[in-house]
């Protein structure tokens, strides 16, 4: 009796040790910080991990669970054009060519997932577990999976980092556990609406525009098929049937089209003129028009930074702080407007930034594989003190 006894003791022991070292790997809070884009807020973003850090390296080479959350608080909410330009220059700066070119794909795909627009309150969630890769979800609505185990690192170093979008961000994600209490109060607060939820769960019923191409390129494959089939045929009784039948084909995927395209404008949450316009204008990506407008940043970001001259007196003053500027060129690569977006303290490296941009006119032309009139992007610049 005394050894069952010692034995069930030690077989508690150990169970009680499983859970806890279970439970310690479940990701924890590792930081948290607002977003700031034109002086506005446009979300709030978690990053959770297995084991609390701030240094990025370690975060990034470390595979473990990890989960990244943003929830919008912009009133206006954040159109999805906006939201795929911070990740594409994100990870365009972050991320080596060949690392890019390899992730292509998924990075198109990590696109198509979200249609229409989001909206205050929405929690946009990207849960990585190693070897499951990313899964990807909404108000807890499930979008889909990308497969690997490089994919949630390229996004990270979108948030932390070489060049990170911006520096307090990063600064603020990386607390390892040293949180703002009043941040995650208001944090914790934020919770969508049962009838967002549902909006979203239909999302997969849309199909993208990046679907709707594809469809159409089918079509005319499948009707040059056709047409090679019935000139092949001697009956003209066949051939009429055939006719008739794709035509019919084509009709009713064209009626496939146009309520697709119906049901996405109803499923579009009310916004301003301006902001649907911005939708309106949102490319369909390929992998091939993904590449070139990444290597397009990545190429006009390193122009303007060996351009970027610390201003004497800020200099002197030991004054530091980082700048982010929006510019937006026309296709022969000449500026067609700047603006700060997220200022310095410090109105000398404000000037210095914008000084930079201007200073490396004209940016090469707009590259074939991009479409539309103009291009835009953010330059973030951050002045720091060498040691």
């Amino acid at each position: 009796m005394r050894l069952k006894h010692i034995i069930n003791c030690c077989i508690s022991f150990l169970l009680a040790c499983y859970c806890s070292l279970s439970v310690a790997a479940e990701p924890v809070l590792n930081g948290m910080a607002t977003h700031i884009d034109l002086g506005k807020e446009q979300f709030i973003g978690a990053l959770y991990s297995s084991s609390l850090s701030d240094n990025p390296d370690k975060l990034l080479a470390n595979n473990q669970a990890m989960r990244m959350e943003l929830k919008i608080v912009a009133p206006e909410g954040v159109t999805t054009r906006r939201f795929s330009r911070w990740w594409i220059e994100g990870m365009a700066i972050n991320n080596a060519p060949t690392l890019l070119t390899e992730q292509a794909d998924n990075m198109v795909k990590f696109d198509g997932l979200f249609k229409g627009r989001f909206v205050q309150n929405d929690t946009i969630s990207f849960n990585y577990e190693p070897g499951k890769g990313v899964n990807i979800s909404i108000n807890d609505v499930a979008l889909g999976n990308i497969a690997g185990d490089k994919f949630f690192a390229m996004l990270l170093r979108t948030w932390i980092g070489k060049v990170p979008l911006s520096s307090d961000y990063k600064d603020d994600i990386l607390k390892a556990g040293n949180v703002n209490a009043a941040l995650k109060a208001r944090y914790d607060k934020i919770k969508p609406s049962k009838e967002r939820t549902t909006e979203v769960a239909g999302w997969s019923k849309i199909k993208s525009a990046a679907d709707l191409a594809a469809e159409k390129e089918k079509e005319k494959e499948a009707k040059d098929a056709a047409a090679k089939t019935a000139g092949a045929q001697t009956s003209s009784a066949d051939s009429a049937k055939q006719a008739a039948a794709l035509k019919a084909e084509q009709a009713k995927a064209e009626a496939a089209r146009v309520e697709a395209a119906r049901l996405a404008a109803q499923k579009a949450p009310a916004a301003t003129a301006a902001a649907a316009n911005d939708d309106d204008e949102k490319p369909a990506l390929t992998a091939q028009n993904l590449l070139a407008r990444q290597f397009y940043v990545s190429d006009n970001l390193k122009r303007i930074y060996a351009s970027v001259r610390y201003p004497k007196k800020a200099l002197e003053r030991g004054q530091t702080g980082s700048v982010r500027v929006a510019v937006t060129i026309n296709r022969q690569g000449n500026i067609v407007s700047t603006s700060v977006v997220q200022a310095s303290e410090v109105e000398a490296l404000n000037e210095a930034a914008l000084e930079a941009v201007n200073k490396v006119a004209p940016y090469p032309a707009i590259p074939d594989a991009i479409s539309g009139a103009t291009f835009e992007f953010t330059a973030p610049i951050k002045f720091v003190l060498q040691k």
